[in-house]
């Protein structure tokens, strides 16, 4: 006798990116437009780190991504305004003051808490006060007492609390920094999450990816090269730790799409991004928000989805009917 296929378990896994993420709202806006429903009624776990970890919670949520994309247009030069800062050397040259005020608007957040997400979510951070990781999780699992009274617009700060761009944000007596240091593209969490908590079979797991177009920070050969501050940093002290962000977040996404595609292979895994070129490269950066970084951004995730939606593999993640959630503690308990 034949055995049944096994039920297919979906996770939906954002990079973080800084400003780039306007890439990955633009992707998901798309997404919801074709299936016209939230695209997080398509999967079983969302995961998303730093601005992915915004996007998640929103998602998660079932706020259009369209909200978010408006967000990014009409208030990115607000959440990316600099500060007096003495070159980034005193403190960081962005303040979190603007983005905690949009996401706490009632369109957004507001003062709802993890517990109210309507589908489950982890969204990795670290607690600089302990200096261990930290994953904020939905209350999927009964041992996940906690997080779940946890306001979402602090476990959105917390999780891109960009280090050299943004403050470090406090909340419950503790600080948190960027998950990005660790975890920038959390699709091996979700797969970890999904196989411990959910109790999935490795080959249940479907897992589709949106990246952030990343840059790729490669060494220039004619540049000073002894490991000191000018050779990372250049003229400007304040470079060095932003280039090394940089570089930690774009090896960790090359890292995360070979070993996914190792664990899932190419059925069950499927990476939606795009490469910067030379002349592109030049307009888009985590802080970068003009009309020239709209411009690639926007332009290159409508292209994007469009091949996304037309491909056989995109559309069997969007025609995915996931089991109802449960949750445990919270608002929307149910066990």
């Amino acid at each position: 006798m034949q055995e049944a296929p096994l039920q297919k378990f979906q996770i939906l896994a954002l990079s973080g990116g800084g400003f780039r993420g306007l890439y990955t709202a633009k992707i998901l806006a798309d997404l919801e437009e074709e299936i016209g429903a939230p695209v997080a009624t398509k999967f079983d776990l969302i995961a998303g780190t730093s601005v992915g970890g915004i996007l998640a919670l929103a998602i998660a949520m079932e706020i259009p991504a369209s909200k978010i994309v408006d967000l990014f247009v009409e208030h990115g030069e607000d959440i990316f305004r600099r500060r007096r800062s003495l070159l980034g050397i005193w403190r960081a040259p962005y303040s979190a003051a603007s983005l905690q005020g949009l996401l706490a608007g009632d369109e957004l957040f507001g003062e709802k808490v993890l517990g109210q997400c309507k589908h489950p979510v982890i969204i990795p951070s670290i607690n600089y006060s302990t200096g261990k990781p930290v994953i904020f999780k939905t209350p999927h699992h009964p041992d996940f007492k906690r997080d779940h009274l946890y306001r979402l617009v602090d476990i959105a700060l917390a999780t891109s609390a960009a280090p050299a761009y943004f403050p470090r944000h406090t909340f419950n007596n503790n600080q948190y920094v960027d998950g990005g240091l660790y975890a920038n593209a959390p699709g091996l969490l979700a797969v970890h999450e999904a196989q411990t908590f959910f109790k999935q079979e490795r080959q249940q797991i479907h897992l589709l990816s949106v990246g952030t177009m990343s840059s790729k920070f490669t060494v220039d050969p004619s540049r000073n090269r002894e490991g000191g501050t000018f050779d990372w940093g250049g003229a400007n002290p304040a470079n060095m730790p932003k280039r090394l962000f940089g570089l930690s977040i774009s090896v960790q996404e090359s890292l995360s799409d070979f070993m996914l595609k190792h664990q899932l292979g190419g059925d069950r895994y499927l990476h939606v991004d795009d490469d910067l070129t030379d002349q592109r490269a030049r307009s888009v950066a985590l802080d970068k928000v003009d009309q020239a970084a709209r411009e690639v951004l926007l332009g290159s995730a409508s292209e994007r989805s469009k091949i996304c939606i037309g491909n056989a593999q995109c559309q069997a993640f969007l025609s995915h009917a996931p089991t109802n959630p449960v949750f445990y503690y919270g608002d929307n308990a149910n066990r």
